[in-house]
């Protein structure tokens, strides 16, 4: 079980435990029923405002806001606040489309190309903080090895595959 599933499945005990309906938890939380129910059934991450609510209506001593937070820190080590529902939203996806007018698309990229392209367009980003964007960018990655991967389409500028970060030999792979 993903950590969103486990916290949407203690989220929904935690609420039929105090008897409430999702209309009912969701009541001033200013979210609506198909968004808690989506987090319930671990398809998205529970927002930091959304967790003070739960905890405040259900009465579970900060347990929600705790996570968020640890979530959140997770969430940081490789991708950035804007993104930080996409690699969970890839993994539920049947298809794929990505559009890299200026770099190659991030489920295609390489660690070394990664590394390149922060090398050249971050120089100051530290080396610990880089291998932490590059693992996670190869973390989406495993993506592929999975049987019930995704149909994936891909579009590049050609500008894009003949002036790269990288030497030839390393573009190759």
């Amino acid at each position: 079980m993903n950590v969103p599933c486990f916290y949407g499945a203690e989220l929904r005990f935690k609420r039929e435990q105090a008897g409430l309906t999702l209309e009912q938890l969701a009541e001033g939380s200013f979210r609506g029923i198909s968004f808690l129910s989506q987090i319930e059934r671990g398809e998205r991450r529970m927002p930091m405002d959304l967790a003070r609510h739960v905890d405040h209506k259900l009465g579970t001593d900060g347990f929600f806001e705790r996570r968020c937070e640890e979530a959140a820190k997770a969430r940081l080590v490789g991708h950035p606040l804007y993104f930080q529902d996409v690699p969970d939203l890839e993994k539920q996806a049947e298809t794929l489309e990505e559009w890299g007018p200026n770099t190659i698309p991030g489920l295609l990229q390489t660690g070394a190309y990664m590394r390149g392209l922060i090398r050249y367009g971050a120089p100051l980003v530290t080396r610990e903080r880089a291998e932490g964007i590059v693992r996670a960018r190869m973390a989406r990655a495993e993506l592929w090895k999975r049987e019930d991967r995704p149909t994936y389409w891909g579009i590049v500028r050609e500008q894009v595959i003949r002036h790269t970060p990288l030497p030839p030999a390393e573009m190759a792979e």
